[in-house]
Parts: C-alpha cells; sequence; structure tokens
C-alpha cells in the first residue's frame, strides 16, 4: 500500500509539471498563478503547496526537468568526449536541433530568456541561468586548452575569447532562430555557420 501511495504521489508530482510547462509556456511566470496550474493538472491548490513550496519551486522544478531531458545542463557535457573540433561541431548541432524540432526545452528556453521579466521573486532562477552560462564558458575554455595542448587548434589561439566566441554564435543563432526562423529555412545553412567559425581555429 505504501507502494502504491508513493506511486501515485510521483503521478501527481509529474502531472502539476505536465500541466506548468502548458501553462507556464502560454501566459508566461508573471501572468501564471498556482491556481491556473491546479486547475490545468486538475488538482487543488493543496497538492500542489503539498509537493512544491511556491510558483517560484516550481518553476525551478521543472526547469530542471526540462533541462535534463533534454541534456543541455553543464553537468550533462562530457570533456571526454570532446577530441577535436569535429566532436564540438557534433555537440552544438545536436543542442540547435531541439530548437529546429521546437521540442519541450526550446518552447521553455524561448519563454524563459525572451518572455519573462527577472523580478526579484524570480532572482533563482536568474542566478542559475548565469551559474549554468558561467559553467558552460568555463567547461569550453578548459576544452581549447586541452586542444592547444594536443594542437588540435592554432597555437596562437586564446581559450577563454575561443569560447566565448563560440557561445556568443550559438546564442545569437539561437536568437536569430526564434525571433525569425527564415533564413535558417536550408537544413545547410546551421552547419555552415559552425563550420565556417570553428575553421578558423584550425590548426
Amino acid at each position: 500500500m505504501a507502494r502504491k501511495t508513493k506511486e501515485e504521489s510521483g503521478k501527481t508530482r509529474q502531472g502539476i509539471l505536465d500541466a506548468a510547462f502548458d501553462v507556464f509556456t502560454s501566459k508566461g511566470f508573471m501572468r501564471t498563478t498556482l491556481s491556473d496550474v491546479a486547475e490545468a493538472a486538475g488538482v487543488t491548490r493543496g497538492a500542489i503547496y503539498w509537493h512544491f513550496k511556491d510558483k517560484v519551486d516550481l518553476f525551478m522544478a521543472l526547469s530542471d526537468e526540462i533541462e535534463g531531458e533534454a541534456g543541455v545542463r553543464p553537468e550533462d557535457i562530457d570533456q571526454g568526449r570532446m577530441q577535436s573540433l569535429d566532436d564540438i561541431r557534433e555537440e552544438l548541432l545536436k543542442y540547435l536541433a531541439h530548437f529546429e524540432k521546437k521540442d519541450r526545452y526550446a518552447v521553455f528556453y524561448e519563454m524563459v530568456n525572451y518572455r519573462t521579466e527577472y523580478i526579484e521573486e524570480l532572482q533563482p532562477v536568474l542566478e542559475k541561468q548565469l551559474s549554468n552560462h558561467r559553467r558552460i564558458l568555463e567547461t569550453a575554455t578548459q576544452v581549447f586548452h586541452r586542444f592547444k595542448e594536443t594542437r588540435t587548434v592554432r597555437m596562437d589561439l586564446d581559450p577563454s575569447r575561443a569560447a566565448l566566441s563560440l557561445l556568443a554564435i550559438v546564442v545569437g543563432i539561437t536568437a536569430i532562430w526564434l525571433f525569425d526562423p527564415g533564413p535558417f529555412s536550408n537544413a545547410d545553412t546551421v552547419p555552415m555557420i559552425l563550420d565556417d567559425f570553428l575553421r578558423s581555429l584550425r590548426a
């Protein structure tokens, strides 16, 4: 009986998260209330408070789930698999494919980054975004340092600047893609943009 109760509790929590995704991405964080989520999930507000401290806690949990299933968290980056610029290219194309497919991660990313006002209440979310950004930048810098040691890239390459440039290109592609996907109607466009940049780093 205890196991059944635990399973039911897990299903309720997941149902709340699924409903929260639908409501947050359609109404935005500010205009969404826990009553909206409760109604969409078919539960009471009390059920939400049983699983989540407040709306921000629910939002954070949803963010963790979506980033985890998409494999885009800093801890999901396996440096050991990054042995060449071609490996970086493959990982970047895999990441950008989320936006081409317009999957859950892409929809949530757009809402978080372009349709969310970062008021004081959302400071934990902003801090998480900044932390992820800095950790990814640090990881990319470490990879480029290693590539210099193995002479995979130009010896005059500045690893920190290369990492920042790479991140800027990916964020820029993503921003344009979400704002105006027209320039990327050709499936070869994004790989060619990445190839142009990575070619400039090669030894």
